[in-house]
């Protein structure tokens, strides 16, 4: 007797959902059931949480932004956030702190008034802020890979007839636009704008505004090309 096959998605949520046939699938029967440990290794298949685990990641999180709004009132989290509190520091004076919904905050200090978008991925260490006169806005969809900094200000140092410590500061707002990809190490000056989908290169020092869709390399940086 035949047995209708069906398909199990590797790269699906839930292992027991049936999928017309595709590449990433693994043909099995009725009978079989699923398939052996060999080959769902093979195909890079994990299974996912279960609900009763999911419930406790989220409580957990939950808690823990609770806790992070009651001692940083000004601090406002998307939904979905995925957070390593061991690794991440706000602090909202002056603020706020607003973060986008599906944000990945995987370490780093912000400070002041930041404004993230959705679906932002931030990776560890990186330092965003500083000033409580300028702010930091990053777009939607935006990559910043680690050891980036972007702090709007920075000392005066002009003057021969002061120490550096004793000109003070200057600084202007820092504007990262959506869908851009801010490789590792990059130092963003205050007052730049880098435009929507704009790519910095690794270990740049951006210190005039990058255009729309540029890719930008060096210290100072330079626009060398851009996407097609």
């Amino acid at each position: 007797m035949s047995v209708a096959p069906f398909f199990i998605d590797t790269a699906g949520d839930c292992p027991y959902h049936t999928f017309t046939p595709t590449t990433r699938g693994i043909l099995v029967t009725e009978q079989a059931q699923i398939p052996c440990i060999e080959e769902l290794d093979r195909a890079g298949y994990r299974p996912p949480p279960s609900l009763i685990v999911r419930a406790v990641r989220r409580l957990y999180v939950n808690a823990r932004i609770a806790l992070l709004r009651m001692r940083n009132p000004g601090l406002r989290i998307g939904v979905h956030p995925l957070i390593d509190f061991s690794r991440v520091r706000f602090d909202t004076w002056p603020g706020p702190i607003v973060i986008g919904n599906d944000c990945a905050i995987l370490g780093g200090d912000f400070m002041g008034e930041i404004y993230v978008g959705d679906r932002v991925n931030l990776v560890r260490p990186c330092r965003i802020g500083g000033s409580s006169k300028y702010k930091v806005t990053v777009g939607s969809d935006t990559w910043i890979a680690p050891n980036c900094y972007i702090v709007p200000v920075t000392h005066k140092y002009k003057r021969k007839d002061l120490t550096i410590t004793q000109q003070g500061s200057e600084g202007g707002d820092i504007t990262i636009g959506e869908d851009c990809w801010i490789g590792a190490n990059v130092v963003i000056s205050p007052g730049v704008t880098i435009g929507k989908g704009a790519v910095i290169g690794a270990n740049s020092v951006v210190t005039k505004d990058v255009p729309e869709y540029a890719v930008a390399v060096g210290a100072p940086a330079k626009v060398v090309g851009s996407r097609e």
